[in-house]
């Protein structure tokens, strides 16, 4: 990238020139479009969004497809409820919700007033459901024709409106009653190559079962699972056609919330963060998470403290006790990642607690047992001049140990998912905490009875 393009820019901003800025961004290349725009400081960002969306909010809309959905969220959340408005206006349906769903339901609502009428209803409708449910993952924008509409006038209608069409899901037509109920589709490949006398009857139908507009995400997946269909239509409770769902859509949603649940895991409490986000949200995001470890940490260390004269004793145990709870927290993150990635494909689900535990025991008993052999085997050629049943001590509290991790590990997202809480977000710092307490626990309450 041209180094004179952050130079052009800022001075552009200096100017406060609209049009000008938005002639330079349409002679950027789209490659160059995000890195350019987070060059600038966070007080420059504001002002070049709001003086594109003035200059051609149209264009700030295209522009701001190059961007994460976050950043985007964040940005909308920061502009005046005029700028935000002509801003979302550009946006498909979904992303509309997809940012506004995100806001406080104050903002939300002020932004949805200074919308045009057709996008602002369309949203609040969508509103009305979860992130991931049917209603909040489906398109709006669809071809819709009354039942008894003749096939000329259909053609007649994709051709005179073709621009107001481009935007639309086209590989299915839905044709409702009077009052908007579902009355049948018909893939647009079948309605192209239909003889001309085609009977309507026929040629339309439930070709394509419809989903209610709360069907959650693991359902669709299973429901697009079942069938060749790339498109589903999205019914509210009386049968009225609402939008439609892709499997596109439904992949979309899924991907990026186990990426959300590996950040979680990783310890952004949101799922989110990326470092153009303002520095304040960043660190409350992570302070979130550190400051209820540091209780969590506390926990492990008083039970290092119960057995402090052990220790001293048996100073060498110190050596040996990270060892034995790094290594358990290690396979207790295996079996939480195995539940997380089978919760989130549905193969499992809160009820098989005892099932999960099942298999856990015996993999942790036997992956125990032979890496408590050698760490006994270390053990022995490290401290030779040590107690000879010292490394005795150390392969069993890690056997112990790592059957406990995995249990654990395998069985608490499953507890967090029945008490309504996400497993991905809780389960990695309170299986370090259980793994340490219980290395800890089994290291030092060993060593006292068999090396003292």
């Amino acid at each position: 990238m041209d180094p004179n393009i952050d130079d052009q820019l800022s001075a552009l901003l200096e100017a406060r020139d609209a049009r000008a800025i938005v002639e330079f961004m349409r002679t950027l290349p789209p490659s160059d479009t995000s890195i350019t725009v987070t060059n600038l400081n966070e007080e420059d960002q504001d002002v070049f969004w709001t003086l594109l969306i003035a200059g051609d909010s149209e264009l700030a809309a295209d522009l701001a497809e190059h961007f994460p959905d976050d950043y985007a969220e964040d940005l909308v959340e920061d502009l005046d409820p005029d700028s935000a408005a002509k801003f979302l206006d550009h946006f498909d349906s979904d992303e509309q919700y997809e940012i506004l769903s995100r806001l406080d339901e104050d903002q939300s609502e002020e932004i949805l007033e200074k919308m045009s009428d057709v996008e602002s209803v369309d949203v609040e409708r969508r509103l009305k459901y979860e992130r991931d449910e049917a209603g909040g993952i489906m398109m709006t924008e669809i071809l819709v024709y009354p039942q008894g509409v003749s096939r000329q006038d259909i053609v007649n209608d994709l051709r005179d409106n073709y621009e107001k069409h481009r935007p639309y899901e086209h590989r299915y037509l839905f044709e409702v009653d009077e009052e908007g109920r579902l009355t049948g589709t018909i893939p647009m490949r079948k309605f192209v190559y239909a003889p001309l006398d085609w009977d309507r009857h026929e040629l339309y139908g439930k070709h394509v079962e419809p989903v209610s507009a709360v069907t959650d995400l693991e359902e669709l997946r299973s429901t697009f699972d079942r069938v060749d269909h790339s498109v589903v239509p999205v019914v509210d409770d009386e049968g009225k056609l609402l939008g439609a769902v892709t499997r596109a859509a439904v992949q979309e949603a899924i991907a990026k919330r186990q990426e959300e649940q590996m950040m979680q895991f990783g310890g952004l409490i949101s799922g989110e963060e990326l470092r153009i986000m303002p520095f304040s949200t960043r660190c409350v995001k992570r302070l979130a998470f550190l400051l209820p470890s540091i209780l969590l940490s506390y926990l492990a260390i008083g039970v290092i403290a119960m057995y402090e004269p052990v220790i001293k004793e048996v100073s060498v145990l110190a050596v040996f006790l990270p060892m034995v709870a790094n290594l358990s927290g290690a396979a207790g993150n295996q079996a939480v990642a195995v539940s997380i990635r089978e919760l989130s494909l549905g193969l499992i689900d809160k009820r098989h607690l005892i099932r999960v535990l099942g298999k856990e025991v015996l993999i942790g008993l036997i992956n125990g047992f032979a890496i408590g052999v050698i760490l006994g085997v270390i053990t022995l050629l490290m401290r030779p001049e040590q107690n000879r049943l010292l490394p005795v001590v150390i392969g069993l509290s890690y056997t112990g140990s790592s059957v406990v991790a995995v249990c654990v590990g395998g069985c608490l997202p499953l507890l967090l998912k029945r008490l309504d809480v996400d497993p991905a977000m809780l389960s990695s710092p309170m299986l370090t905490t259980m793994t340490d307490m219980c290395s800890f626990f089994l290291v030092l309450s060993l060593a006292s009875a068999i090396l003292l």
